[in-house]
């Protein structure tokens, strides 16, 4: 199985910092280079960095992509159907895992699953997706698509107190092994692409037993 490191931030994280900042520079750098099938012939180079602090869980994405769409206004709509970056995360010891899915413009879907294909998960609410910061570098919403190479980065900060008002997880990561995965999908843009950084048995992204480790240092 393979495994993602999550360092220990060195100092305070912004995650408007860029992407070589002191910041993220000394963070393991995961391209997602599983590409399905059903995909256009555009793979963007899609790239995560993540650290971690006392006070919650970091992570920086970079897409240099191409037909960039989001017209997804609303926290918890589709915005799978836009350029959207995933992280899916189930902490340690826990059953349930989160599925935190955002647009190049920031809109967030997130819910709690135990099952996605059976409907057993409960939406976060708004007062928790508004404890989670983000930061985009394209508008929130882009329409029409941006058909011209383009570089965004989506920065997210969860903050430890939502994970131990959701789980049973000791806020003391270090050492802990969580399973996880990071994706990048278009559903409905020119240009429709699925990527993955695990390898799974078939196009669906809610699949926590094919996670990989996301080891925290």
């Amino acid at each position: 199985m393979a495994s993602y490191l999550v360092k220990k931030a060195v100092g305070p994280v912004d995650i408007s910092a860029e992407w070589d900042s002191p910041v993220w520079a000394n963070a393991v750098t995961q391209k997602l280079e599983v590409v399905f099938d059903k995909s256009s012939s555009h793979h963007p180079c899609t790239e995560i960095r993540m650290v971690y602090d006392d006070q919650g869980i970091y992570g920086l994405f970079q897409v240099k992509d191409r037909y960039v769409r989001a017209v997804q206004k609303a926290d918890q709509g589709q915005v799978c159907t836009d350029s959207c970056v995933e992280f899916f995360v189930r902490p340690a010891g826990e059953k349930k895992y989160f599925n935190f899915e955002m647009n190049c413009g920031g809109t967030i879907l997130l819910y709690h699953v135990l099952n996605c294909r059976s409907h057993e998960y409960d939406l976060v609410p708004q007062a928790d997706l508004d404890s989670i910061k983000r930061f985009h570098t394209l508008p929130k919403i882009v329409d029409p698509e941006i058909q011209e190479p383009t570089t965004w980065r989506l920065g997210f900060a969860i903050p430890m107190s939502f994970f131990t008002k959701y789980t049973a997880i000791d806020p003391k990561l270090s050492g802990q092994v969580w399973h996880a995965n990071f994706t990048k999908c278009a559903d409905q843009t020119s240009h429709p692409h699925w990527l993955s950084w695990m390898p799974l048995s078939k196009l669906d992204f809610h699949l926590p037993d094919e996670f990989g480790e996301l080891v925290f240092e």
